[in-house]
């Protein structure tokens, strides 16, 4: 916990420093939209599934781009599916695990409106998740994103982040998407 508390210090610290140093025009246009697809896996290990099939998420998130600070908010809404499989060779049952969350996302821009913009943030909304096999099952749950991702050419955009929500959909996500509007002013 100690260790935690000392990286978040030392990544408000200097995000604070770079903030002050940054630039009082708005290097980029207001509001974007962007559109992505990625591969979704479940990390975490449920003693009841032996293995984590992957399986995909889609994307769309529209951003506010802040005027006097490198940072912007949005909403983001996705759906994913991926699959987790049990028993033996012989007899394997698969289960699909469904979700679809809608959070309210923030990020902090790194060198915001070059080439390469790194950025670093995450989101915070509710997701709706389901497990498909011969038992269906629903649930509505709070939902959980960090995320952090590079944006080339003020257009396409990579991402790494992991949905924290309801154990059994939980999932490591790698994303790739376009964004329409912002770009350089």
């Amino acid at each position: 916990m100690r260790r935690v508390v000392l990286l978040l210090v030392a990544i408000f610290s200097a995000t604070s420093l770079y903030a002050q140093s940054y630039l009082t025009a708005r290097t980029v246009g207001a509001v974007e939209v962007e559109l992505s697809v990625g591969l979704a896996t479940a990390s975490n290990r449920i003693a009841s599934f032996g293995r984590s099939n992957p399986g995909v998420e889609v994307a769309a998130e529209v951003r506010y781009n802040f005027a006097q600070a490198p940072v912007d908010v949005g909403l983001s809404l996705s759906l994913c599916s991926f699959s987790r499989s049990r028993g033996t060779n012989e007899a394997v049952e698969k289960y699909n695990f469904d979700s679809q969350s809608l959070l309210v996302m923030a990020d902090y821009n790194f060198f915001q409106g070059r080439r390469a913009s790194l950025y670093v943030g995450g989101g915070a909304g509710i997701a709706w998740c389901s497990r498909f096999a011969d038992d269906s099952r629903h649930d509505v749950a709070p939902c959980v994103m960090p995320r952090v991702g590079v944006e080339l050419a003020e257009r396409v955009r990579i991402s790494l982040g992991y949905k924290f929500c309801e154990r059994a959909n939980s999932h490591l996500l790698f994303g790739v998407g376009f964004a329409f509007g912002g770009g350089k002013r």
